[in-house]
């Protein structure tokens, strides 16, 4: 996590009413910013021109990027960050043209005590990495105030809250009735989902901002700590880990924060020091490493053979790989570097960038097909539901645009800055401020 989101987050967990001041922690990490800048290769033009348009500026489109935006078959459950193993699975409609408030709930804070670097702080709300789940008729969300919470779906109304030791900015996984989500504390915590009660919990020593995610009977998940860790998703024992490294970053800011992805037997992890790892799901092995040159929190994304991920703004580029090989296809740069994961369905991509615009790429070439301008930054992961891409905002808004050719659909003011991705689930939306607020969103 570099200086652009560290100031970032002096300003994610203040109170509404209050304010905040800007940069939690210190800022010796440029220091270790040594990467080397990347190799010269074709690829995509950086930054196409953008024409002018009705609330937004929509560049040309290739002649197919009309073509219809094939749906997953999986659902109805979002069960965890970025709905399967592999990332590619974004939730369900009907979705309605314009979105408005079902429920909203107002939640909590949690006062992080003062240390040799940093002042006392309040934090609040849900962070970049904490995205809902939705299963059944509960909703499940992590929050900065240091608790999990279950919501009735339909109502807003609190089922239970599991308080942890410190911030929770991990999303969760759920599977068979249970959930697990890292924490600020430590640990990864492993908690019924029916009661709210501890089932176990694992302490890998640092920070978990990374969101586990389940594949074929474990649990895997990043560490600060610099290691992917293999569990027993019944007992929290140790299958296996292997070290991915990035421990140059400073203290909170290093090692392995985004959610690995798992695909065909192998797990992809990225972490501090520039690096995608692609390794064996069942034993840890190391089958690759792949270059991104900078600070990799983006999330890897598998389909048709390929593997995307972002870096952060010293190598500020979207990368497509090969799985098999880590050999790089294609590359596109926005000059600010990303913080949103890809979403990627059929032959199409969309992502967010720190340069105030969401994209759409041809997946497996590259060609930029459109471009939405907003007024902020985009950190919040775009989810592509009924040929709609929904998306969160610095400025406040939740986005729905035609995801074939990038035109506005409608747009929602929330109280807050919008960083978290939407999880979707029949039609409506679930997502969460920096501010304090949780909202469901639908018809």
């Amino acid at each position: 996590m570099t200086l652009t989101r560290r100031r970032f987050l002096g300003t994610l967990g203040a109170l509404a009413a209050s304010g905040c001041e800007a940069g939690s922690r210190s800022d010796h990490r440029a220091a270790h910013r040594t990467a080397p800048p990347p190799r010269a290769r074709p690829r995509p033009a950086r930054d196409a021109a953008l024409a002018p348009g009705p609330d937004a500026r929509v560049a040309a489109a290739a002649p197919d990027a009309a073509a219809a935006v094939p749906r997953p078959a999986v659902g109805p459950d979002v069960c965890m960050f970025r709905g399967n193993p592999s990332h590619t699975f974004y939730g369900t409609g009907p979705l309605p043209d314009q979105l408005r408030v079902l429920w909203k709930y107002r939640l909590g804070t949690f006062t992080s005590p003062a240390s040799s670097f940093r002042a006392e702080k309040k934090w609040t709300g849900t962070g970049w990495t904490g995205t809902a789940v939705a299963v059944g008729d509960t909703v499940y969300i992590g929050s900065l105030d240091a608790h999990l919470y279950a919501f009735d779906a339909a109502t807003g109304a609190v089922k239970w809250r599991y308080r942890a030791g410190a911030m929770f900015k991990s999303s969760a996984c759920f599977h068979d009735g249970r959930l697990y989500i890292g924490n600020v504390d430590n640990y990864l915590h492993c908690v019924d989902a029916t009661t709210g009660k501890r089932v176990w919990r694992f302490n890998s020593e640092h920070d978990l901002d990374s969101s586990p995610c389940f594949y074929e009977g474990r649990i895997y998940v990043g560490g600060e700590n610099g290691y992917l860790h293999c569990l027993d998703p019944a007992t929290g024992k140790v299958v296996w880990r292997t070290f991915l490294g990035g421990l140059e970053g400073p203290l909170g800011s290093g090692g392995v924060e985004s959610s690995p992805a798992v695909h065909e037997g192998r797990v992809y992890a990225s972490c501090f020091s520039g690096k995608l790892f692609c390794c064996d799901a069942k034993t840890g092995k190391r089958i690759w490493v792949a270059r991104t040159r900078g600070d990799t929190d983006v999330s890897p994304v598998v389909s048709g053979g390929r593997v995307w991920t972002a870096a952060e703004e010293e190598a500020p580029y979207l990368y497509c790989f090969e799985v098999d090989t880590g050999k790089e296809v294609w590359r596109f740069g926005n000059k600010r570097g990303w913080w949103s994961t890809p979403a990627v369905v059929g032959d199409r991509l969309w992502v967010g960038g720190q340069n105030k615009r969401l994209y759409c790429f041809h997946a497996f070439s590259g060609a930029q097909l459109w471009a939405f301008e907003t007024p902020a930054p985009i950190w919040s992961s775009p989810a592509v539901v009924d040929d709609r891409v929904i998306f969160g905002c610095y400025d406040h808004h939740l986005y729905q645009l035609h995801a074939q050719d990038g035109r506005l659909v409608s747009k929602i003011k929330l109280a807050g800055r919008v960083i978290s991705s939407p999880c979707v689930r029949k039609g409506r939306v679930y997502i969460g401020t920096a501010t304090g607020w949780f909202y469901a969103l639908g018809a």
